[in-house]
């Protein structure tokens, strides 16, 4: 993967799960342009004791291996108890969740942990090849948005690195 090329983290407040949804089928609906190398994609919902819960999810990826981890690793920094609880604590998920904090500043992410607790229902993406520009509109009922551009870096390296460090430690 070049590691120039743009890495976008966003985070979306709603007042409620049904707008979260509704702009969650127009950014998953974006990726059918194929422009997309990468997405993922979640709504966050409040349970009865007000922690986050993953209501909806999905994600595309040309490398499969990788899909479902870029979206574990930005849980594990922005939500790390949901992170965990959707198996996000997995090695290569863990991987990529470093590379993030290493690429993304600690208070912006910490900004986007706010966002996601303090709303009725949330929504999380991370989208490779495309700029932030092109994400914030997608957002269209969001209360308040925090759309993160970064370069992608060595995703590879940081999500196969971490699975072979950790089937090392297991032998």
């Amino acid at each position: 993967m070049d590691p120039t090329r743009p890495l976008v983290l966003a985070g979306a407040r709603y007042a409620s799960c049904h707008d979260a949804v509704h702009d969650y089928q127009i950014v998953w609906g974006a990726r059918h342009g194929g422009a997309f190398d990468h997405m993922s994609i979640a709504v966050l919902a409040k349970d009865a004791l007000g922690d986050l819960q993953v209501e909806r999810h999905a994600s595309w990826a040309r490398d499969l291996a990788l899909g479902g981890a870029v979206l574990g690793a930005a849980l594990l920094v922005v939500a790390p108890s949901v992170g965990i609880a959707a198996g996000g604590g997995l090695a290569g998920p863990g991987g990529i969740a470093a590379h993030l904090r290493h690429t993304i500043p600690k208070d912006t992410l910490e900004e986007v942990r706010q966002l996601l607790e303090s709303g009725a229902s949330s929504l999380l993406l991370v989208a490779i090849d495309r700029k932030g520009i092109e994400i914030s509109p997608l957002l269209e009922r969001a209360e308040k948005a925090v759309v993160v551009e970064t370069k992608t870096g060595d995703l590879d390296a940081a999500f196969y690195g971490a699975l072979k460090s950790a089937k090392a430690k297991s032998a």
